[in-house]
């Protein structure tokens, strides 16, 4: 049993993962489920004898598979890299998705009681609702947390969820029907798609969105920047992490995509452009980073950092960039990569 006396070492944000679910991880996660059986009654539904058997996990996710294959959950597996190795740690699942009006899902997540106290939960749960407000396009995530689960609401809140309500009776949980706190967590930059709107033939669109993950790391992988897509989770936290994201899509086809971080108020730092090669030399990188930039005209510093690659140095200077050294008074950038 692990000193529960020491302090714990907290993770660091590219060594947590989620992943979908496969019935592969049906024995690890039976040993997971048996060994933390007691503290996940205090937030689990209680469970038959057949749940802790590899055949009863296996039967678990193939439902949960199904759930997923007609859009109603994505249930995923957390998993933690450390000394060479990766290892699932615990669950999480986007359920009860609702399309429509509401545009919603419910979170739910554990992790192994072995790694508590390091941060996995907070990054597990950031990285989905990066997927949630990204690939899946919802509006609103919610959670509940049984009366006492302080350490869970803690989790919500530092991920930025607000409590809206207290709900007696809520979930049986254990065995028992438990009084919930009731988080959520709204994405203020949803927009509506409307298929009656769609651009005309062959015309490019330049516009506010975060795409699909696996639409992010072809564009990625197709401009040659394989560091961001080591870690999938790591590039959808970013992006929904940014002040500001826009792509540039032809026909639906994902072409290239611009993003700005920063406090939207004193700063704004391009981050990223990215113009697929079949596309360059066609204006798309010029309107993605006016697109990018439009929301922050009146704030002061527009900063960049790229490439020392004389075509870099062109077209930046075109768009009214100069170099921190050419700047009167003259002024000097810093980077430390790590």
């Amino acid at each position: 049993m692990p000193d529960i006396s020491a302090p714990r070492a907290p993770v660091l944000t590219h060594q947590v993962t989620l992943t979908l679910l496969t019935v592969d991880d049906a024995p690890a996660l039976t040993e997971l489920e048996t060994r933390n059986r007691e503290q996940l009654m205090v937030g689990a539904p209680a469970r038959s004898e057949s749940w802790f058997t590899e055949a009863g996990q296996r039967t678990a996710i193939a439902h949960a598979l199904a759930d997923r294959e007609v859009g109603r959950s994505l249930p995923l597996a957390i998993r933690l890299e450390e000394k060479g190795t990766t290892r699932i740690v615990g669950r999480l699942n986007l359920s009860g998705i609702i399309r429509g009006a509401f545009d919603s899902a419910s979170l739910g997540y554990w992790v192994d009681d072995d790694v508590t106290g390091r941060g996995i939960a907070t990054a597990a749960v950031r990285s989905a609702i990066a997927v949630a407000f990204g690939g899946l396009g919802l509006h609103r995530i919610q959670a509940e947390v049984k009366v006492g689960n302080d350490a869970s609401a803690r989790v919500l809140e530092h991920c930025g969820f607000a409590e809206y309500g207290l709900a007696p009776s809520y979930l049986r949980l254990g065995g028992e029907w438990a009084d919930c706190r009731l988080f959520q967590l709204v994405d203020s930059r949803w927009r509506p798609t409307d298929p009656s709107s769609a651009p005309p033939a062959g015309e490019l669109v330049v516009g506010p969105e975060v795409p699909a993950l696996q639409e992010v790391l072809d564009l990625y992988d197709a401009v040659g920047w394989g560091a961001y897509t080591e870690s999938p989770s790591t590039l959808l936290r970013a992006l929904a992490g940014s002040a500001h994201v826009v792509t540039a899509r032809r026909d639906g086809e994902l072409l290239g995509l611009a993003r700005v971080v920063g406090d939207g108020a004193t700063i704004a730092y391009l981050q990223d452009v990215l113009v697929r090669p079949d596309a360059h030399r066609a204006g798309i990188g010029r309107r993605l980073v006016d697109a990018a930039f439009a929301p922050f005209a009146t704030v002061r510093q527009q900063v960049l950092l790229t490439d020392a690659e004389p075509g870099q140095r062109a077209f930046y200077e075109s768009l009214g960039f100069i170099e921190a050294h050419d700047h009167d008074p003259e002024l000097r950038s810093f980077v430390r990569l790590q």
